[in-house]
């Protein structure tokens, strides 16, 4: 069976933190070859103001490279200061797992919310910022540059058809990596790499996505509520006046696209925002209560009944159990 492994930058003093968790995101995101690695010029940056935390999960699907990111705010760039060639450059997916991000590469930029997936060429420099901090999964995806032309937007279309299905390989191979053999993993690695190429052929002869009104204005709204997830009054009717529609308007928006209301999308957010402080064990003195309120929750017992029909556990054993 397989297991992920982990390095996490609480394991070193504050000073040496940036050093290092530069050389985790060359060596376990990247996986850069050390000639490469010569030629690499990176420049981090935490964002709060505070000391930065982050934390790696990784390990391999087949001939893909498959690594979780966790991390404080901050803002990274990576340039070389030569060409490359393409098998020592491939593209990076990356699927946004919580917080908003901005990605700038070249004349391309795109700002992405939970549950969005972003496309990057590690041969050309670019910048990522994630101003709330944020959890990525991220897979490299070795042997696809050379089969398909570059795409002509860094974001891809995971709202429906293959997008949707390579979103779901995704998240099932992190959620069920600890079952996988070698013979599996070699399989789950094979078809994303076959549906990332798929995808990538469609988006260079698709229009582009800012062209699309109506995943422009989710895209807006999902912001507008990302940001706001703390603040219990936060309501439809509050969310309908910011953007300028109506509540129909709203409704419509997330049920034909997401097949949930609004309302089921604000409450699954606040209740993975509370999963992820739970399974933080620099919160672990935190009450589950204070959890709670922090998202939005105004009701301990509310919150703790809608968290054990999400996860199945209750709160304090899904806590236990991390």
């Amino acid at each position: 069976m397989s297991a992920l492994s982990c390095v996490s930058t609480e394991q070193f003093g504050m000073s040496d933190r940036l050093t290092k968790w530069q050389e985790f995101l060359s060596v376990h995101v990247g996986r850069t070859p050390e000639a490469v690695r010569r030629h690499e010029l990176t420049h981090f940056q935490p964002l709060d103001g505070t000391s930065f935390t982050g934390r790696l999960e990784y390990g391999d699907l087949g001939n893909l490279h498959f690594c979780r990111m966790v991390s404080s705010p901050h803002r990274f760039s990576r340039q070389l200061s030569v060409g490359v060639a393409p098998t020592d450059a491939p593209w990076l997916l990356i699927l946004q797992m919580r917080g908003i991000s901005h990605y700038h590469q070249g004349a391309r930029s795109h700002s992405v919310s939970a549950d969005e997936i972003m496309l990057i060429d590690s041969g050309k420099p670019f910048e990522v910022t994630s101003p709330n901090g944020c959890e990525y999964l991220m897979l490299l995806c070795d042997g696809i540059s050379g089969n398909v032309a570059a795409p002509s937007d860094l974001h891809l279309n995971n709202r429906a058809g293959l997008g949707k299905m390579l979103h779901h390989l995704i998240t099932d191979a992190y959620s069920q990596y600890t079952l996988l053999n070698a013979r599996a993993a070699q399989a789950i690695g094979h078809s994303i790499g076959a549906v990332v190429g798929n995808l990538i052929e469609n988006s260079v002869t698709a229009p582009k996505l800012v062209h699309d009104f109506r995943h422009f204005k989710k895209h807006r709204i999902k912001n507008f509520i990302e940001e706001r997830l703390a603040e219990p009054e936060l309501t439809i009717e509050m969310i309908a006046l910011a953007q300028g529609c109506s509540t129909r308007t709203l409704h419509r928006l997330f049920e034909d696209e997401l097949g949930c209301s609004l309302s089921e999308y604000i409450w699954h957010r606040r209740l993975m925002r509370c999963a992820e402080d739970l399974r933080n064990p620099v919160l672990a003195d935190q009450s589950i209560t204070d959890v709670a309120l922090s998202w939005g929750f105004v009701s301990s017992s509310h919150f703790s009944r809608a968290f054990k029909i999400a996860f199945g556990l209750t709160p304090r054993l899904f806590r236990d159990a991390r």
